[in-house]
């Protein structure tokens, strides 16, 4: 219970931070005059920026959560890093989809959905092989490591 409340409050600053961090970078882009945690959609359902902003606060430590916790599914030594990383996939495809629709980055249409989807898997598969490539060179490594 303790690791998991570790990795759910990690989750949150992550989230949080990272959220606020995107957002501020796409209001300098934009160069906004007022800061707007999110599309005008978003903010088009709150009366305040303020209001929306705490919203989008809570909507990032959810999806630093989503990530945090699935995370453990790479911790199951009895799986095997297929189903490890199948059932990884799927906590953070159906935990950070609603959560990335509530945030009004896309409306709920199929187009969008599929979009959102392709780019999800695109990145999700680039991430996974990196991580891929670094751990077999740190297995390598570290079997170069006993044979010296």
């Amino acid at each position: 219970m303790k690791k998991l409340i570790s990795y759910l409050l990690r989750g949150i600053t992550i989230g949080i931070t990272t959220g606020f961090l995107i957002s501020l970078t796409f209001a300098f882009i934009y160069q906004s005059k007022d800061y707007a945690p999110s599309a005008p959609t978003f903010m088009s359902h709150f009366s305040s920026s303020t209001s929306a902003t705490a919203v989008s606060a809570l909507l990032w430590a959810l999806i630093g959560c989503v990530f945090a916790i699935s995370s453990l599914a790479f911790e199951v030594d009895q799986w095997s890093i297929t189903k490890q990383t199948i059932v990884h996939f799927l906590i953070t495809y159906v935990g950070f989809t609603p959560l990335a629709i509530l945030c009004g980055w896309f409306p709920l249409n199929f187009f969008w959905l599929s979009f959102f989807t392709l780019i999800f898997v695109i990145v999700y598969f680039i991430i996974w092989l990196t991580s891929m490539i670094t751990a077999r060179h740190e297995v390598r490594a570290f079997n170069a490591k006993l044979h010296d």
